[in-house]
């Protein structure tokens, strides 16, 4: 199913009723709605979007796609996925449809709670309601990143017009380390929107993958997705957002996790498709002792074109974070990062870290890096740092000389400028997937 009519209060209004969703949600979509309504797109005059121009895409001119409610087929290269993730349960979307769910008896018997978010919406409704919005929501003016109202305008559109979406809780004292799967499957040709909702209750822990596939080439589609990671003391989540879509998306990806007293945070971004994608992975440190790992891998090819901000809002005192992001960029394409680490005045005892680095495959490519920081603390450690430099031709020239053909030179030197991300995600199928899809990126 899907509505052709244009962006509109109306519109919210059709895609709450056909949904069966109760009034509370409702009202917050239509707040959304107003939030998108009075403000304008993010230009290369906002100094958070200077690198990226998002003037062509289509946001008002696409279908909005809604569940079709009729059987669906895990596509195949899922199915391939599957076969090779380990998993202990999984979800799959193919575009707004919930096709299967499973999970193990043996979590669902400890109260782990699994499911779709409308489905969590109608059975769960005090959790969801006490947690949607809270990390990710159409006012996000939470440090200094957002400090621009058009920041919150994309946000608006996904709060006002999502159509599907995950709910994972994890009880008290509950712990798996078997990763949970998550894959969107997106045909293209529409905007798409989607909502994860992760809590981790007290002293829990978890490890989340979401993936997102589509064929190689598509129509001009637009898919927004929001990511709301709420841990309570003592949590600890591992969390990974795998974006491998084809050529014709546009993709815009806003993450924010809340981090209470002790709670850890491990999160991956990986960004290897779409033509162009926008990541914004950010973690608030409240509580005294929480910790966030942020890593992020990129690699552009054609003319492809991926940003990512990172926040590290540290808000509580004695909190670690730390970031690494590092990409390659070959062909045409070109990478932006940009990332902030906020100290506010009562956060002594900070420890944070930040740091990008970019790899030049070609003399086309381009990576833009601005690493900030802005303390508010007398007592801290923190520490920025970027770099972006071409192949060095004696390295490669080495390679080559040993009988390797330039192809598997690069994979050499790209998976070796990758390898302390690499090296930092244990999880080894998830490992092992991005190290093949590197090799088939410097291929092309």
């Amino acid at each position: 199913m899907e509505l052709t009519s244009t962006l509109s209060r109306d519109l919210v209004f059709e895609v709450s009723q056909k949904l069966a969703e109760p009034q509370w949600l409702q009202a917050k979509r239509l707040e959304a709605w107003e939030t998108f309504a009075k403000l304008p797109y993010p230009t290369t005059r906002t100094e958070e979007w200077k690198y990226t121009d998002i003037t062509e895409v289509p946001f008002e001119e696409l279908p909005l796609e809604l569940p079709k409610g009729s059987a669906s087929k895990i596509p195949q290269a899922v199915q391939e996925r599957l076969a090779q993730a380990q998993l202990s349960g999984y979800a799959v979307f193919v575009g707004a449809d919930l096709v299967h769910v499973e999970l193990p008896e043996e979590l669902k018997a400890q109260g782990v709670i699994f499911t779709s978010l409308h489905q969590a919406i109608a059975h769960h409704s005090r959790l969801v309601e006490e947690n949607l919005f809270k990390a990710v929501n159409w006012h996000d003016l939470v440090g200094t990143q957002v400090n621009r109202p058009e920041n919150s305008k994309i946000p608006a559109l996904n709060a006002a017009l999502f159509t599907h979406g995950v709910f994972l809780y994890i009880p008290r004292n509950v712990e798996f380390s078997k990763p949970i799967g998550v894959f969107k499957y997106l045909e293209g040709g529409h905007l798409s929107g989607s909502r994860t909702l992760i809590v981790g209750d007290v002293n829990s822990q978890a490890v989340y993958i979401e993936e997102y596939i589509s064929p190689a080439t598509v129509a001009p589609s637009v898919n927004t997705s929001s990511t709301e990671i709420i841990l309570g003391s003592g949590a600890k989540v591992r969390h990974a957002h795998i974006q491998l879509l084809g050529q014709g998306f546009y993709h815009f990806h806003r993450q924010r996790a809340h981090l209470e007293r002790d709670a850890a945070l491990n999160d991956l971004v990986v960004n290897m498709g779409a033509s162009i994608s926008r990541a914004e992975v950010q973690s608030e440190m409240l509580g005294p002792g929480s910790s966030s790992e942020m890593l992020g891998l990129y690699f552009t090819t054609g003319q492809e074109h991926v940003d990512h901000y990172t926040l590290q809002h540290h808000v509580a005192d004695h909190a670690y974070s730390d970031v690494l992001y590092k990409g390659a960029a070959k062909d045409q394409s070109r990478t932006v990062y940009a990332g902030l680490i906020k100290v506010e005045p009562g956060a002594q005892k900070t420890d944070a870290y930040q740091t990008n680095r970019n790899l030049l495959l070609s003399e086309d490519a381009r990576s833009d890096s601005v690493p900030q920081l802005e303390i508010g603390a007398n007592d801290v450690k923190c520490s920025h740092g970027s770099s972006t430099a071409p192949v060095a031709p004696e390295e490669l020239f080495y390679l080559m000389s040993r009988g390797l053909p330039r192809h598997m030179a690069q994979q050499i030197l790209v998976k070796g400028h990758m390898a302390d991300v690499l090296t930092r995600i244990p999880i080894e199928p998830l490992r092992q997937y991005i190290e093949q899809i590197i090799e088939e990126k410097v291929r092309v």
